[in-house]
């Protein structure tokens, strides 16, 4: 007779002991208590650009945009968001995901949102994503676009992806999901998901609130973006509240998932979670950003007109970052660091109004493994389009 033996290795929420010093958070409160009484849309564009760690005071509650971290982060002293009440943002002009470091305790009974915006019906404009996120695609009678992002669909019957595509487990960096291709019988594509970061010494308290990254859902006809991301780093996380990550709150399709983590000493088993995640016992000092000498890659020029160091990607005449005056295969120069020249270095390009993105394998120019000289060739339609670079290590 054989016998079978089923063996759990852990849940998915883990009860653990509570005896733990607290966590290292790098915030001075200078953005002052965040208290909301009634449904509050934070517009990111009003964040003063500057160094995350700077003393906020002078522009309490406005957050600081840190164009080298790509964040605009937050020093609360507190967070306490009560029962009705939904805290969401306006975009800033780079997508900038949005973090939060709490020098004091963080209670959500309410909602904060990341969401995708919901594609539009017989509108041109591309569909916002969440912070963090990439947008939808766009339609009008020049063409349909495709989706933006690592992860974005081309055809109206494809969903946008992110977890199952690009991203690690870690959310280091923050980054969100990919928006959806729009439809040809005139819907724009769902925006991905935002990403949000929030970190507190002591105890992060979801209640009975939420935290929600959904994909945005497509305009007629058309696909949705996927799910964002959503990290929380505390000593103990409780609660009954849920954590959404995934596409318009649907579960029917998990390639579409995003991501969440959670870094707690002790977290609770009423929390539920989609996707599912397992919680890991956080650093003394969390981790918030990547290592200096994380690897990356950028692009460095197109048709030997030099791409700024910070883009938008607008697609608005006359905001283009780069303006080139070629209809043929064109030179994209590409930069890494800190990354193995036996790797994989792509550009994906996206026509605004082109249904189908491409991507192009870039070929080692010259440099070494600290820094290296890549160089793609790419065939651009007329028009606006969208420039993604990826470094894959072997």
């Amino acid at each position: 007779m054989q016998t079978k033996y089923i063996l759990t290795l852990t849940a998915l929420f883990a009860s653990l002991p509570t005896a733990f010093a607290q966590l290292t958070i790098p915030s001075d409160g200078s953005d002052g208590a965040f208290n909301p009484a009634a449904n509050i849309e934070i517009d990111l564009s009003q964040a003063v650009a500057g160094t995350w760690n700077t003393n906020n005071a002078a522009n309490a509650g406005l957050g600081i945009y840190d164009r080298d971290k790509w964040s605009v982060v937050f020093k609360y002293s507190s967070v306490n968001i009560p029962s009705g009440v939904t805290v969401s943002f306006k975009n800033h002009p780079s997508h900038a995901p949005v973090v939060w470091l709490v020098s004091g305790n963080v209670t959500i009974a309410g909602t904060v949102s990341v969401n995708g915006g919901d594609g539009y019906n017989l509108v041109s404009d591309l569909t916002e994503p969440g912070p963090g996120g990439f947008r939808g695609g766009a339609f009008s009678a020049l063409g349909i676009g495709t989706g933006l992002g690592i992860g974005g669909s081309e055809r109206e019957t494809d969903q946008a992806k992110y977890a199952s595509v690009y991203g690690n487990p870690s959310i280091i960096p923050l980054i969100g999901g990919s928006g959806a291709g729009a439809s040809s019988a005139g819907g724009t594509g769902g925006g991905g998901g935002g990403a949000i970061l929030i970190a507190a010494p002591n105890s992060i308290n979801l209640s009975s609130g939420r935290i929600t990254a959904w994909g945005g859902n497509g305009g007629f006809r058309s696909a949705n973006g996927s799910g964002g991301a959503i990290r929380l780093i505390a000593n103990s996380i409780v609660g009954s509240g849920n954590l959404r990550a995934n596409l318009s709150g649907d579960t029917s399709y998990p390639l579409c998932d995003g991501r969440i983590r959670l870094e707690a000493n002790s977290c609770s088993g009423n929390i539920i979670a989609i996707p599912q995640v397992v919680p890991v016992p956080p650093a003394p000092a969390p981790v918030i950003w990547p290592a200096s000498n994380a690897p990356t890659v950028s692009i460095a020029s197109v048709a030997a007109v030099a791409a700024p160091a910070y883009p938008n990607a607008v697609l608005e005449y006359p905001a283009e970052d780069v303006s080139i005056a070629v209809n043929a295969a064109t030179q994209v120069i590409l930069q890494t660091q800190n990354f193995p020249i036996n790797g994989t270095v792509q550009v994906r390009s996206a026509g605004k109004f082109t249904p189908n993105a491409v991507w192009s394998t870039a070929t080692f120019t010259s440099g070494d493994a600290a820094q290296a000289t890549w160089t793609a060739n790419v065939n651009f339609p007329i028009g606006f389009t969208t420039l993604q670079a990826r470094a894959t290590i072997p």
